[in-house]
């Protein structure tokens, strides 16, 4: 089992992931920069199982439907993206001031695949913070399987360190910060790390 796979933990009944508790995102920003200093960044994605079928198959068709839907209204990037393991991205950037916008774009992207009857292939939804204008970042996390949520740190590389490593306690902090804002996942085993989440650059 690949490391995203434990993400859908015990689902919900097939093509009905838990979508909505996506909303809760923007109040709960305000928490986390209260405080702890992180602020969205503005760049958010959802990652997905890739079907096979090729971009002319049923899939490569919901994918062209997202396409379509994020390029219209403008006031955001957006992009697809393949990762190494079997899985893709789409990822959306807005200003930092249009969270709520950006929580949108993504609760868009997968009620779009989950009424194309790709509900069961959703991985996760991110969103990215910083800490002015530093280093560090901040992912939380969401598990539509699972209803929950879970803040990802991973450590600015370093020149001394090159594996990757995660700032356990920018997490811990997060998610006490978050405490009654979003559902944690309590198991801390399934905080997943996603090293290739777009913006992690």
């Amino acid at each position: 089992m690949g490391v995203l796979d434990g993400l859908l933990g015990r689902p919900a009944p097939p093509g009905l992931p838990d979508l909505d508790r996506l909303f809760a995102l923007p109040a709960a920003a305000g928490a986390l920069e209260a405080a702890t200093g992180f602020a969205p960044t503005g760049s958010g994605a959802v990652c997905h199982r890739l079907v096979e079928g090729g971009p002319f198959g049923a899939f490569g068709s919901a994918q062209r439907d997202l396409t379509r839907l994020l390029t219209t209204g403008g006031g955001r990037e957006t992009g697809l993206s393949a990762g190494p393991y079997g899985w893709g991205w789409a990822h959306v950037t807005r200003p930092p001031d249009a969270f709520d916008r950006l929580v949108a774009d993504l609760h868009m992207v997968n009620s779009t695949l989950t009424a194309a009857g790709y509900g069961p292939y959703l991985l996760c939804s991110a969103v990215s913070f910083r800490r002015d204008d530093g280093p560090q970042r901040l992912f939380l996390v969401h598990s539509p399987g699972r209803g929950t949520f879970y803040p990802f740190a991973p450590r600015p590389p370093d020149v001394a360190a090159a594996e990757r490593r995660r700032n356990n306690t920018v997490e811990t902090n997060a998610r006490d910060a978050l405490a009654g804002e979003l559902d944690i996942e309590p198991d801390t085993g399934r905080w997943f790390p996603v090293w290739d989440v777009p913006g992690l650059a």
